[in-house]
């Protein structure tokens, strides 16, 4: 569709906030990262390069967006955002299709100021040194034997020196990388405090924590996570000297045979089931939980004040298809948000007319009359250190690992599909902990008499809505500066404002979870200095690993195939046959 200029500008700074006509601003690298991130997020899963299901265009590769077939305009046409087709299918949001999430006003605002400024290609690595394992270990081992010899066997680390070792990933990637990390960590912590792992080299790619900081020596944490680590190597066997050297001298430091874990693999892995609720070592059911929080929904339900308990309900949601509602607990030991979701054609299931519920709080409900049911829920509470814990449950308030695909769905697949799984998919989420909304049951209820009193006194006005969620959710983000506003901050940047604070655990979890990996990354994965190196393993065993397509021209291996664990995972057993040995704890 060709739309005039004149009123695609007027259409973008509307939408934009004004950035269509103020886009002779100068831009900074942090603003091409962001547009790189909008694209990458919304749009690059399908149009990806040749064979990709939307086309045969990169559109994190500026070249391809800024060449125009014959008789066309180019997707980008740099310095003209008005001119650029781009822009026409956004803007008109026919991209991304109607089944897809749609980027926020800023996000399009990015990519309108990154084309503003010539459509620069996006910030890429390759004038970094990589960094050899042999360096990182080294620099593990020196770290060690700097501590007090009683606090070395509660040494880990957590790297990023494959992050670093790959050509796409930028400065600014590796920014949220370490944000991901220290967030993951502490939305894993039961301790009051926030622990943020500290950086032992000077690239800043390689952390360490003391694992009774966070009480995981008393929960046998650590082996939970190498348990179900595929990427688990010693190197006896490594025909490297200096490598050998450092991993046995780690090993005998530390006293385990996995001190260092992959941070990407952490972030993407320990946030879900099972070892989201293994390591919180969360409760099995909302009944648990509650009397973890000493929130007795009974009385709260009989005896309501606005800082006890609090409802309201809205009919549209960002991940559920039907109406919902929110109850929020404060009058336990910390706050306790409850959702309440329901399948489509459930007789009771409209929230607005049957708004007292849920039906199954009371043997014998003083509303029955007027009471939901419902198919589950979804509960926030605050962790002890001020970030929030998560719990999925059922309709009878058993916990799950995943919400039904018919109540609820993440079409962003923060969790490598569109499930959403407890744990990384609510991280990100709820980027500022509470999702602000506007309650629509107090005016807009089908109840009258006793009930209607009953529902008003559950449900505040507006104004005390604002009230709470602006305190939780400043709460929330006060703890979130602390565990991430250290790996953001660098020389010369000011500090973010806590309502800037990005979200890193979702952003990095489908960065994961989604790659495929071809046979640069494969080599980057096995420490290799370069993917010829595969071939010395030889093309029948790379195929009877079924890896043979990585010595053909745009071969990839998923991440699910690579990490799948059948003994050694597949990684292990290519790294086997170049002499590393898979670790695995049963």
């Amino acid at each position: 569709m060709t739309v005039c200029r004149a009123v695609l500008m007027v259409l973008a700074a509307a939408l934009v906030g004004g950035w269509a006509v103020a886009s002779a601003c100068p831009a900074a690298e942090g603003d091409f990262h962001a547009a790189r991130n909008m694209l990458r997020t919304y749009c690059h899963r399908c149009h990806s390069g040749p064979g990709s299901e939307g086309g045969d265009f990169d559109l994190l590769d500026v070249a391809t967006l800024t060449t125009a077939a014959a008789g066309e305009r180019p997707l980008v046409a740099p310095g003209n955002p008005g001119g650029s087709r781009l822009f026409e299918r956004i803007i008109l949001q026919e991209m991304p299709p109607d089944n897809h999430p749609k980027p926020g006003a800023d996000e399009v605002a990015a990519v309108w100021k990154w084309v503003a400024a010539g459509a620069p290609a996006f910030p890429k690595s390759e004038h970094r040194e990589k960094l050899a394992l042999a360096k990182v270990l080294g620099a593990a081992v020196q770290y060690a034997n700097a501590q007090e010899e009683r606090a070395q066997p509660f040494l880990r680390f957590f790297t990023l020196h494959n992050l670093y070792n790959h050509p796409d990933t930028t400065a600014e990637d590796l920014r949220l990388h370490r944000a991901a990390l220290s967030k993951a960590l502490n939305s894993l912590s039961r301790v009051p405090e926030i622990v943020v792992p500290q950086a032992v080299d000077e690239s800043r790619t390689l952390f360490a924590i003391d694992i009774r900081q966070l009480n995981w020596d008393r929960g046998g944490q650590w082996g939970m996570l190498v348990k179900q680590y595929p990427y688990g190597l010693t190197y006896e066997s490594h025909p490297e000297a200096a490598l050998r050297e450092a991993d046995a001298n780690l090993r005998r430091i530390v006293g385990v045979d996995v001190p260092i874990l992959r941070s990407d693999w952490f972030v993407a892995t320990a946030t879900r089931p099972p070892l989201y609720h293994d390591l919180l070592q969360l409760p099995t059911t909302l009944a648990a939980l509650k009397k973890e929080l000493n929130i007795d929904s009974q009385a709260d339900f009989l005896n309501p004040t606005v800082d006890r308990l609090a409802r309201a309900a809205f009919a549209r949601s960002g991940v559920s298809g039907q109406n919902r509602a929110i109850d929020r607990h404060g009058a336990g030991l910390r706050v306790l948000w409850e959702s309440y979701d329901e399948l489509a054609g459930r007789p009771r299931g409209q929230f607005f007319k049957f708004p007292l519920g849920p039906l199954n709080l009371f043997s014998n409900h003083p509303f029955a009359e007027q009471a939901f049911d419902h198919d589950g829920g979804e509960l926030i509470f605050g962790l002890e250190n001020g970030l929030h814990g998560y719990l999925l449950v059922n309709g009878t308030g058993e916990r799950i690992d995943a919400g039904p695909i018919r109540v609820v769905g993440d079409a962003l697949k923060t969790s490598g599909t569109n499930e959403i799984v407890n744990g990384v998919s609510c991280m990100a989420c709820h980027k500022q902990g509470i999702i602000t909304f506007r309650d629509e049951l107090r005016d807009g209820s089908a109840v009258f008499g006793k009930a209607d009193v009953k529902l008003r006194e559950l449900v505040p006005p507006q104004a005390e809505w604002d009230r709470l969620q602006q305190r939780d959710s400043d709460a929330y983000l006060q703890a979130l500066a602390k565990a991430i506003g250290p790996m953001l901050a660098e020389e010369g940047r000011p500090a973010l404002e806590l309502r800037d604070l990005p979200e890193p655990v979702g952003p990095m979890a489908r960065q994961y979870r989604l790659a495929y990996l071809d046979a640069e990354a494969v080599a980057i994965e096995l420490d290799l200095r370069a993917p010829a190196a595969l071939v010395a393993v030889g093309e029948a065993k790379l195929k009877r690993l079924g890896l043979g397509g990585l010595l053909k021209k745009a071969g990839v291996v998923s991440r699910n195939d690579w990490e799948t664990f059948n003994g050694p995972s597949l990684m292990q057993s290519l790294a086997k046959e170049l002499r590393a040995s898979p670790i695995r704890e049963f």
